[in-house]
């Protein structure tokens, strides 16, 4: 895998890596990115992404898959090939259509991800859906949609731009169960190939007042920033207190001192409206 212009998304069940790196635009075959096989369990990546009777942007649509919609992929096409801004391969893939029935057709790979949630993100007692993916400028974007409402007014989106020097990067991202942390949240962590800081990112879903009729918005929480650049190590410990929604960070920083000292710092953050404000001691 190239070490420029990266973007991994790696998951525990099953271990699949998400990635694209920059190649010579005026050849396809030099990028560097994801390739399925036949029988991978993927997820559609955007809402209303339509799926093609052959492997061409300008053929018939069989169907349109809504965001999170499961897909097993059947054949991948020979040859990277550019679709406006992006370089993928085109995947014939089995589906269920919008009536629940079995459908076949192409989708071009930036519509793919193996990174899927279906969870009670905002507490108001129904399941949204988020998919994490990345955009044409190798930026990471968060999409959590609300089935209930009206295409076209269900999806709200975050882009995070990866850790490091340059674009790009690997992420990984799990979900933290509100019996843990007291609200519902999604956690990003971004570690480039070739750079020495990394951080870990908190997002949270929110609706004001639970309106089922509403779309929230998806806001970044928390970001704690990492180091790993010998001597300098930097870390960050997490832990919540659920009914009191507060989070604590234990942040240990190594061979910063000509001592070689390990360093702790304790704060703590008291969540609002989204986000988490950290708490001043009191002097």
């Amino acid at each position: 895998m190239a070490p420029a212009l990266l973007l991994s998304l790696l998951l525990s069940q099953p271990k699949i890596v998400l990635y694209a790196a920059h190649g010579d635009t005026n050849d396809p075959a030099s990028y560097d990115i994801s390739t399925w096989e036949p029988g991978h369990q993927l997820f559609i990546a955007v809402d209303q992404a339509s799926l093609r009777e052959e492997p061409d942007e300008e053929t018939r649509v069989v169907a349109s898959l809504a965001l999170g919609s499961p897909v097993t992929v059947k054949q991948r096409s020979g040859e990277r090939v550019r679709v406006l801004d992006r370089v993928d391969h085109w995947y014939l893939v089995e589906a269920k259509d919008a009536e629940g029935r079995t459908v076949s057709g192409h989708l071009f790979g930036n519509l793919l991800t193996p990174l899927r949630f279906e969870k009670d993100l905002d507490g108001d007692g129904e399941k949204e859906l988020a998919t994490v993916a990345m955009t044409a400028d190798f930026k990471i974007r968060v999409r959590v949609m609300e089935p209930r409402l009206p295409p076209n007014q269900r999806v709200a989106y975050l882009d995070l731009r990866p850790a490091g020097a340059g674009p790009g990067g690997s992420v990984k991202a799990t979900f933290v169960d509100p019996r843990k942390a007291g609200v519902a949240l999604l956690m990003v962590e971004s570690i480039p190939e070739a750079d020495s800081t990394s951080f870990k990112a908190l997002l949270s879903y929110v609706v004001p007042g639970r309106n089922h009729e509403a779309l929230g918005t998806v806001m970044e929480s928390l970001s704690l920033t990492e180091r790993v650049d010998p001597p300098l190590v930097v870390r960050h410990a997490v832990s919540f207190q659920r009914k009191k929604r507060r989070l604590i960070s234990v942040e240990t920083r190594k061979g910063e001192s000509e001592s070689g000292k390990t360093v702790k710092v304790r704060r703590m953050y008291q969540w609002k409206d989204g986000v988490y404000v950290e708490e001043r001691k009191k002097r």
